[in-house]
């Protein structure tokens, strides 16, 4: 018996009905499989991000002081500062390192402390020797000798050592490192704090009081400055 028109009309919609709805699903299918295609290559390409950062190399506190440095001006004596811990110290890691530059007169805060881990430097008020200030008295170091009784300060290279209570209250005693130091510990030189040292005597003379050699600091800071560098810092007095 022939199949009216209108039948073979419903047989065709219900085919087209069945083909439309076996693409959806193969859309379906191959979206979700491109999906986690894309996931998976997401998942390697950070994986290996972090591989590489792990593989990298950390920044070393020799690198990081040195950038510090360069930052305020006191690359060279902080260059000559890491050749030597580098020659002769190459397995310590000191945290803080310090610079002493000679070239600025005692009005300046020309005590400068690095902090490796901060990423910061401080700076200090300190005095020179009075041997040390020549004949002009203009609150600048002129002359350094490493003898005993001079009164003068040393360039150089030093080690912190341990600290300890003298008469000038909380002291630090340093190690002189090089030939224009190296009597730093027969002459009693070490960092402690006095009157002299202060903004308000900078005000009432122009210049800070003098020590007999010695690193002298400002009586607000001296804990600080011991508790950082005790123990294996190492400073360079510097003068260009």
């Amino acid at each position: 018996m022939a199949i009216s028109f209108s039948s073979r009309a419903a047989y065709l919609s219900h085919g087209i009905v069945a083909i439309a709805i076996f693409a959806l699903i193969l859309g379906v299918i191959f979206q979700s499989q491109f999906s986690f295609a894309v996931q998976a290559q997401e998942l390697v390409k950070t994986a290996a991000v972090d591989t590489n950062t792990a593989d990298a190399p950390a920044t070393s506190p020799s690198e990081i002081f040195l950038e510090l440095a360069a930052a305020v001006g006191q690359t060279a004596p902080a260059k000559r500062l890491v050749d030597y811990k580098l020659q002769f110290d190459p397995s310590s890691q000191p945290r803080y390192w310090a610079v002493v530059d000679f070239n600025q007169p005692s009005t300046s805060k020309r005590l400068y402390v690095f902090d490796t881990v901060g990423k910061k430097v401080n700076t200090y008020y300190v005095a020179h020797g009075r041997g040390s200030e020549g004949v002009r008295d203009d609150g600048m170091a002129d002359v350094f000798s490493n003898v005993n009784h001079s009164n003068s300060s040393s360039l150089g290279i030093y080690r912190t050592l341990n600290d300890y209570t003298g008469q000038h209250g909380r002291s630090l005693r340093l190690e002189g490192l090089e030939a224009t130091n190296s009597n730093a510990l027969e002459r009693a030189i070490v960092m402690h704090t006095a009157d002299y040292v202060s903004e308000s005597v900078i005000r009432q003379t122009g210049r800070l009081g003098r020590s007999q050699g010695c690193f002298t600091v400002e009586r607000s800071v001296v804990d600080k400055l011991i508790n950082e560098l005790e123990n294996g810092a190492y400073i360079i007095a510097s003068k260009s």
